[in-house]
């Protein structure tokens, strides 16, 4: 064989040995399926309230344990209401709330809204947390309004002046809330 014959043979080998190893795989693999299965979701949520019929006097101020019949400027009143709290999940936490202020319908008050929780007949630290080990229990809500004692009749910002005198106050529904908290997050 001449010495170009045995050249051309041997670039037409290496071309296909070349091409025959760019398509293939030099390792191994191989993947597998993981069933998913079911998880369940837990719950939370508040029964409905048993509340005192009527609104009294707070422990401590003018008038304490006396029902509200006529309230003035600087009172400060107080109203019990009972829950029954229903919970469940691994990492089930949540807060009891209220909110800071409130406007008292048919008035220029805006009123200051505080409560204080307990646990069956424990006193729950603030803020208040129920997990779901708490299920099932009662906690009572002291919900406590303070009206503002006012400003003078010549005040830029006028509260509780002498144009509220003998006026309605409607004390609207007052939200407890229950919000569950991040289980991750401290």
């Amino acid at each position: 064989m001449k010495n170009t014959t045995k050249g051309a043979f041997a670039a037409s080998a290496a071309a296909v040995l070349l091409l025959g190893g760019a398509g293939s795989l030099a390792y191994w693999s191989d993947a597998e399926t993981i069933k998913g299965g079911d998880v369940t979701a837990g719950s939370l949520s508040l029964d409905a309230p048993t509340c005192d019929a009527s609104w009294k006097y707070a422990a401590g101020k003018a008038g304490a344990g006396n029902t509200v019949a006529r309230f003035v400027p600087g009172d400060v009143i107080t109203k019990n209401c009972t829950f029954t709290v229903r919970g469940s999940g691994d990492n089930l936490t949540a807060n009891l709330a209220t909110p800071a202020t409130y406007a008292v319908t048919g008035t220029n008050v805006t009123a200051t809204v505080t409560a204080a929780y307990k646990l069956g007949t424990a006193t729950m630290a603030n803020p208040a947390v129920v997990t779901a080990a708490d299920n099932g229990k009662v906690v009572t809500a002291a919900i406590t309004v303070t009206f503002p004692y006012g400003t003078d009749e010549n005040a830029a910002t006028k509260t509780n002046t002498n144009t509220m005198q003998g006026s309605v106050a409607t004390l609207d529904d007052i939200a407890v809330t229950l919000t569950q908290a991040n289980p991750n997050q401290s």
